[in-house]
């Protein structure tokens, strides 16, 4: 969502408990970018129900961590990986910038053209300093209490503008 907002693309996120092709529809009607995010298998969102749907997402971002399975049936519809760990790469010394690398591949995928380094390094800092929520699930950030760890990665300084 922050990358396309960064590149002053009109985007709308939700949350989706229960994806059908009647909501999806009435979202894209508005010619704008929809996002969805979900995670699991569950009564609402089932294999057979999404399998039905994928034709409508021109992109399925599957995250992945070492030492956690795969989920072999998301990773079946993915058409671009993220592993935790590049995220939280934090070495400048050996170019690894995290997020920064993360979010250009991602962007590129998306087919976001334009971004700069500074507007990465942006969207990165944007990021890594969202408010967390006490309890419960952000209902914007889609961020939960425990994504205060944010992996252990510092909070990168603001980046000045252009």
């Amino acid at each position: 969502r922050l990358l396309f907002r960064q590149a002053r693309e009109a985007c709308d996120s939700y949350w989706m408990r229960k994806l059908t092709r009647e909501k999806l529809e009435r979202r894209l009607d508005t010619g704008a970018h929809v996002l969805v995010k979900t995670h699991e298998w569950t009564p609402q969102v089932r294999r057979a129900d999404f399998e039905a749907l994928a034709p409508m997402f021109s992109a399925v971002i599957v995250s992945v961590r070492d030492g956690f399975e795969e989920d072999s049936e998301w990773m079946r519809f993915a058409t671009h990986v993220i592993h935790f760990e590049d995220i939280v790469a934090k070495d400048e010394s050996e170019g690894k910038l995290g997020a920064v690398e993360v979010l250009r591949r991602l962007a590129e995928h998306l087919g976001i053209t334009g971004l700069t380094d500074s507007d990465l390094r942006m969207v990165d800092y944007e990021l890594m300093t969202l408010p967390m929520p006490r309890h419960g699930c952000d209902p914007t950030t889609k961020h939960w209490s425990f994504h205060a760890r944010r992996g252990g990665r510092p909070a990168p300084k603001k980046p000045s503008s252009p």
